[in-house]
């Protein structure tokens, strides 16, 4: 049995050339270069190839779909890593169940076992929310591209919102999540060192790695702007603590 699982990938600048291709190579596109900016595949878009080594194409048009390809390259990461997670609990947990055929009662299975259940991961409840956040956006679009009948992560209308907040009308509407956890909000940090919060800047804003390296598969913009605009905000702030 095949145990790899779903695993994440990148759509790379360049590929290797075989010494002894396999006779399918020939149909392929000759030049990778000007097949991928024909198809408007950017560099580093990520995609999933299934534990069969399969690659679905309705799955990972997602990841090409035009609200992914205008997201940062952390966030389309971020989001693939999310899927995969979730796609892995169905293959290993799920008897392999595909994709297609989820339900809400695999979805709150996953959400048991990624925050309660003792041997799971217990991951904490601003890692969850994100985790569902991508894999809800996952599900929406494909029923919305017509891959799906109905998406299985339960839903719940938008709590109402009071006037008093500042938003017009009182009142959100919609609907979002119902397995959304309710205690991300308490985790708050208090401080943070200078170094740490000048690495939070560079990584989150400016497109750096841990290293200090500018990261070439950073695709954000106004990088310089946003960093110069958190430096005003933490020194700001930190004036104001002072005074007080």
């Amino acid at each position: 049995m095949i145990k790899a699982g779903w695993q994440v990938r990148y759509v790379p600048a360049e590929l290797p050339e075989p010494t002894a291709p396999f006779p399918f190579v020939a149909e392929l596109p000759t030049d990778w270069s000007d097949w991928r900016k024909e198809d408007d595949v950017p560099v580093g878009t990520p995609f999933l190839i299934s534990p069969w080594y399969e690659y679905d194409v309705e799955l990972n048009a997602f990841f090409r779909s035009a609200e992914m390809v205008g997201c940062a390259w952390n966030t389309q990461a971020g989001y693939a890593r999310d899927v995969a997670a979730f796609l892995n609990f169905l293959w290993f947990s799920r008897r392999s169940k595909p994709w297609r055929d989820t339900t809400e009662h695999d979805h709150v299975a996953y959400s048991t076992w990624r925050r309660l259940d003792p041997g799971g991961p217990r991951v904490d409840d601003s890692t969850w929310n994100r985790e569902v956040a991508a894999q809800n956006r996952f599900f929406a679009w494909q029923v919305k591209a017509g891959n799906l009948a109905r998406s299985p992560i339960p839903q719940r209308e938008r709590r109402s919102t009071p006037v008093e907040a500042g938003r017009p009308g009182g009142t959100m509407g919609g609907e979002t999540p119902a397995t959304y956890s309710h205690g991300a909000g308490r985790e708050r940090i208090e401080w943070l060192p200078a170094a740490s919060y000048r690495q939070w800047r560079d990584v989150g804003m400016r497109g750096y790695i841990p290293e200090g390296l500018p990261d070439p598969r950073f695709r954000g913009r106004w990088a310089a702007r946003n960093a110069t605009f958190c430096d005003l905000m933490v020194r700001t702030g930190l004036r104001f603590v002072a005074s007080g």
